[in-house]
């Protein structure tokens, strides 16, 4: 199977959002999110400053890798997020994803972050028929962990996760999901 059909990912509506294929309608919207210090300090992935050229990385190399979505409010088409789960080791058994966000700070505090995540979560489970999820987030960045309890998801350890923006690796949280077997 192409690479296009593993990751291909549907239009999902929620209560209040519409999640859908990262474009090139995005990049600047992408942009200014990430190019923001305050978000890409909290991401492993981001470099920082963020640039154009990093922007269409993301749209001709990761999204089409990756289970990602652009988060937009329902009846809107600009995006304020992603959300995604990113293949895991053994991804080829269909074993792990890892569940990943990132929200422009104009949005946070919301709940779209939860809202959006939870239904990317169930299409994980129901769709890619994952036994389980996992995921983290900096320790100094109580907010996303709030989010992954929200969710359902536990702690199943500490450690370090790199930061691009940093230049170092970050305290962590990890963080598991089981699906319903």
């Amino acid at each position: 199977m192409a690479v296009a059909e593993v990751f291909d990912r549907p239009i999902i509506e929620t209560g209040r959002l519409r999640l859908r294929r990262p474009n090139d309608r995005d990049v600047s919207a992408i942009i200014t999110a990430v190019g923001d210090a305050e978000v890409a300090r909290r991401l492993s992935r981001i470099p920082h400053p963020y640039t154009p050229a990093d922007a269409r990385f993301f749209l001709d190399h990761v999204v089409p890798g990756e289970w990602v979505w652009a988060i937009t409010r329902g009846g809107e088409d600009t995006m304020i997020g992603a959300v995604g789960l990113t293949p895991g080791e053994g991804m080829a058994d269909g074993e792990s994803a890892e569940l990943g966000y990132w929200l422009a700070r104009a949005s946070w505090g919301e709940g779209i972050v939860t809202e959006a995540a939870r239904a990317v979560v169930a299409y994980g489970f129901d769709t890619l028929r994952l036994p389980y999820i996992r995921s983290g987030y900096f320790a100094d960045n109580p907010a996303s962990g709030a989010v992954l309890r929200k969710l359902g998801f536990v702690e199943t350890g500490r450690g370090t996760r790199p930061c691009l923006m940093l230049g170092r690796d970050v305290a962590s949280v990890e963080m598991r999901l089981a699906g319903l077997a």
